[in-house]
């Protein structure tokens, strides 16, 4: 029989640790609770074999969230740890995947988003450390600047999303999609082959920062409040942030910061307007909608590329780029579908 995994509980508010006590012990897991972070400590510098998981409120008395995982790697390297907080902060979030968390859960948490996460940790496997990931990231951007040609069919670029993290595999297909459509119009619209390359490695990148976002804002299946996409509008600026380290990707960086702008100044996450927005992400706009309209989600249906192109004509000048929208409902429809066909969603 498998032993009962062992989950420790840190949160200064007795409600909080109760309720994730009660839901977890009523799932069958062993939770150690504590009110402060020293006394965790204590528990973990002396407990074998130690614990499945780690889950941590930020803001607490004395030593906070980030500090406390920052000890835990030291203490005791490998060990799962989640940052949970009723406050997210741009900062904090990035802060946290760089130190190694490997979720973040925004409170009020419903009972069935805590067990989904602990689950993903303790039994599916562990997500590598943020150290892993960044050497992933750099490996796929080395090998890609090094080879010619685009790389969107690449092997490497499953290889880098397993060990990102993204949640869903059709995250990696949107990815792929979007970054063949991207090359297809940024070569129409006469792009020189720098600016190609950036703008295919934005493409195929454009959503990495959402590694730090809350996972059950991420995964949320209904419409976002307020509150959540206040949260969810930071992914843009996360990812530049990690992009922006890594040598001769500033070209691509900057297509993901601002590949939500829109033409018109009222994109996010910085409202910039016409040729303030980099060439790449007004072209980025342009094939994201595209594929949106084009591929089947949870709430519709896919739509056939007419009924993308008259989206197109409708935001010509607001959402969209002009000239980008002309250029590409010039582009070969068969080569569209090509794409589309080549690179279908799996489950």
């Amino acid at each position: 029989m498998a032993s009962v995994a062992t989950i420790v509980v840190i949160d200064e508010e007795d409600e909080i640790r109760d309720y994730l006590s009660d839901v977890l012990s009523v799932d069958g897991y062993d939770c150690k609770c504590f009110h402060e972070s020293l006394a965790a400590l204590a528990y973990l510098s002396q407990s074998y074999p130690p614990p499945d998981l780690v889950m941590t409120d930020i803001r607490m008395p004395g030593m906070n969230g980030l500090e406390l995982l920052k000890q835990v790697q030291h203490l005791s390297p490998g060990l799962p740890v989640v940052l949970i907080s009723g406050l997210y902060e741009l900062a904090i979030a990035l802060e946290a995947v760089r130190a190694g968390a490997v979720d973040f859960l925004l409170k009020p948490a419903k009972p069935a988003e805590v067990l989904s996460l602990v689950s993903k940790h303790v039994h599916a496997g562990r997500k590598p450390k943020q150290e892993a990931v960044q050497s992933a990231l750099a490996d796929f951007v080395a090998k890609y600047q090094n080879s010619p040609g685009p790389h969107t069919q690449h092997a490497d670029a499953a290889d880098l999303f397993q060990v990102l993290g993204f949640r869903r595999y059709e995250t990696m297909q949107h990815s792929m999609r979007v970054a063949a459509y991207a090359i297809l119009l940024g070569s129409a619209y006469g792009l020189k082959a720098r600016r190609l390359r950036d703008l295919e490695l934005g493409a195929l990148l454009h959503d990495i920062g959402k590694i730090a976002i809350p996972r059950n804002v991420v995964l949320k299946p209904g419409p976002l409040t307020e509150k959540e996409w206040d949260v969810m509008r930071t992914h843009p600026r996360i990812g530049f942030q990690l992009l922006a380290e890594l040598p001769n990707m500033g070209g691509a960086a900057q297509v993901v910061y601002a590949h939500h702008e829109r033409y018109d100044g009222t994109g996010y996450p910085r409202r910039l307007k016409g040729e303030e927005i980099p060439i790449g992400a007004r072209l980025f706009s342009i094939v994201d909608t595209v594929d949106a309209i084009t591929c089947d989600r949870s709430y519709r249906r896919a739509q056939d590329f007419p009924v993308a192109f008259e989206e197109l004509q409708n935001g010509r000048g607001s959402q969209f780029d002009p000239r980008g929208v002309d250029v590409f409902l010039d582009l070969p429809q068969e080569r569209l579908l090509e794409i589309r066909d080549r690179l279908p969603d799996l489950e």
